[in-house]
């Protein structure tokens, strides 16, 4: 037993220090996958950071709602976000990407964690997020994720989870062909709904998203028109936190 619990923790320190070796250059990595498409990370980037601000509008003013980034990474977008919400904080595995995103966003507050308790109150925030993390995760560990992403928001709050949908042939390839992504294990939006409903999350909603990546209005209408159709590059799954 204790041989396979070090065999656990050793396959979880290498994936920390992964990384941590990814940090410094974790937008040039995706760039090159992205590359044959035309657009560069921070498109994409910018495209869910608005879809985020919209939903976290559903829950009254933008300026008194404390929000968590659960995964955070280098905290890309939270120039914007932390610029528009009350408060704003990232928690990471990795030290690296957390140092990079405290230099870059002086405005948020961030914090390294273990990856499965985070380090928070019951019925802190207001809105918990997490993008493109749980293809990370251990299968066996996904609903501790779910859960404790549950377990820090106040009763009533918004979680919301952006994950790359396995139906779209262009996001299998570029899954397949970044480094970042070499022991990415891809969801789809029934297992995740899953997880939000045994964590027992409601007003479960689902929208796919980039279906074309391209930035202007038509193409932007378009995603909109066809948001329900599961076949965009990556879908959005967002719920409330039970208030009993």
């Amino acid at each position: 037993m204790d041989s396979l619990i070090r065999l656990k923790n050793n396959k979880s320190q290498k994936m920390d220090n992964e990384f941590d070796l990814f940090a410094s250059d974790y937008q040039e990595k995706i760039n090159s996958s992205l590359s044959v498409f035309g657009q560069q990370h921070d498109f994409f980037v910018s495209h869910k950071t608005r879809k985020l601000l919209q939903a976290f509008s559903e829950m009254g003013e933008l300026n008194k709602l404390k929000v968590i980034d659960v995964g955070c990474g280098i905290g890309l977008g939270h120039a914007e976000i932390s610029e528009s919400v009350g408060e704003l904080n990232g928690v990471d595995v990795s030290t690296e990407s957390i140092e990079i995103a405290k230099s870059n966003n002086p405005k948020a507050y961030y914090e390294t964690y273990d990856g499965e308790k985070l380090p928070f109150e019951n019925n802190t925030f207001d809105c918990a997020y997490a993008i493109c993390v749980l293809h990370h995760v251990p299968k066996d560990k996904r609903q501790l994720f779910v859960d404790e992403m549950n377990r820090v928001l106040k009763p009533g709050g918004l979680m919301i989870v952006i994950e790359h949908n396995p139906l779209n042939p262009a996001t299998q390839w570029v899954v397949s062909t970044c480094e970042l992504d070499e022991h990415a294990i891809l969801l789809s939006a029934w297992r995740l709904s899953r997880l939000f409903h045994h964590a027992k999350i409601q007003k479960i909603k689902t929208n796919y998203l980039l279906f074309t990546p391209f930035a202007q209005n038509f193409f932007r209408n378009l995603d909109e028109l066809l948001r329900r159709i599961p076949f965009g590059a990556q879908y959005l799954i967002k719920g409330r936190k039970n208030t009993i």
